[in-house]
């Protein structure tokens, strides 16, 4: 998780300029912690929402990993 809005809205550019127009797809698994607050998942999701390039998944525990990697390569060209 990124503790500052700085670095969530640096990471945001990154992907926008540099990451995604060079690749068909970026996949970013949220892994549930009763440290993190789970808010970059959240701020991904305002950001690329409708990008069909960005995947999100929630890991709720250790048996939801192959369900992600799944969801993430359903979604690859």
């Amino acid at each position: 998780d990124n503790w500052s809005m700085d670095d969530t809205l640096a990471c945001v550019d990154i992907l926008k300029q540099k990451i995604l127009p060079r690749a068909n797809m970026f996949a970013y698994g949220q892994v549930e912690s009763p440290y993190g607050s789970g808010q970059f998942i959240k701020d991904l999701r305002e950001h690329f929402g409708k990008d069909e390039r960005v995947i999100t998944s929630e890991i709720r525990d250790k048996e939801a990993i192959v369900g992600s990697i799944k969801e993430f390569l359903g979604k690859g060209k």
